[in-house]
């Protein structure tokens, strides 16, 4: 058999593999969206389950000395309202001198008790379950608002380091960390229990407003700067109404203010 002309015959040349499919961006970031949110509900769910311990083994008792008082407020709030309540001096505390209970304490814990309470009737019957009594729902809340605080930890943490990876991790941590579970048990009806998700609240709505727009440079108010921006103040309100530590939050964003004009990243939504 004649060979070709010019030597051997060239190798074929490989087929082009096939283009490889990738998702688009929005389509993307809704799946990482997703499973951010399933991941925080696994989290949710390991905070709430370590922090009911105390209730599984004692049934729902308030306990140390603290939350007995809390719960004693909560429960004089409740049956006699709120004029009453900020006028009240209770002379079985710090006896025998007294106290003014309405312009020595922080309110925040109670009211949100007693709403939380007398808003079970009206939708625990839609779920088919029994409303709770309200030494029930001082009992509860602890590990409730343990919940919020591990969530807003970790939106807090998704929205600084801009992954849903490290969110998820912040708020795992936050979940099971003996310095936070030690406030917010079951039964442990103290007013750190609801700060801390006062204060992480406070902290995201504040990074939030913040975030810029690619869309506007010159640093001008939009929608969601003032939206997340009233929410902030909303939020640090609640904060002052709920816990003596509302110092560390003011401070804190005030160093955050300070850092940004020192490294020139200040715009005007810093002091909108």
């Amino acid at each position: 058999m004649a060979k070709p002309k010019g030597g051997s015959a060239a190798a074929p040349t490989p087929a082009a593999p096939p283009p490889t499919k990738r998702l688009p961006a929005g389509a993307k970031a809704t799946a990482g969206l997703c499973v951010f949110i399933a991941a925080m509900g696994v989290v949710a769910q390991q905070a709430y389950d370590i922090r009911m311990y105390a209730i599984r083994d004692y049934g729902y008792v308030i306990h140390e000395f603290d939350p007995w008082f809390n719960y004693r407020a909560t429960e004089y709030l409740a049956a006699n309202g709120w004029h009453a309540f900020f006028h009240w001096f209770d002379y079985k505390a710090w006896y025998p001198l007294g106290r003014p209970v309405g312009t020595t304490i922080y309110p925040g814990m109670q009211i949100t008790s007693v709403a939380i309470w007398r808003a079970m009737p009206h939708y625990m019957p839609l779920l088919g379950l029994q409303p709770m009594s309200l030494n029930d729902v001082c009992c509860m809340v602890p590990a409730w608002f343990g919940i919020t605080a591990s969530v807003s930890l970790g939106a807090l943490t998704a929205e600084c380091s801009g992954t849903w990876s490290a969110g998820v991790a912040a708020a795992a941590i936050m979940a099971v960390i003996p310095a936070h579970t030690m406030r917010s048990v079951a039964g442990g009806y103290d007013n750190e229990s609801i700060a801390l998700t006062a204060m992480c609240t406070t902290f995201y709505f504040w990074t939030r407003a913040l975030r810029p727009d690619p869309a506007v440079a010159d640093g001008r108010a939009t929608k969601a700067s003032v939206v997340f921006g009233v929410l902030c103040g909303a939020a640090y309100v609640y904060m002052v109404a709920a816990w003596g530590g509302y110092v560390f939050v003011v401070n804190m964003i005030g160093v955050h203010a300070a850092a940004l004009c020192a490294c020139g990243r200040d715009t005007s939504k810093l002091h909108r």
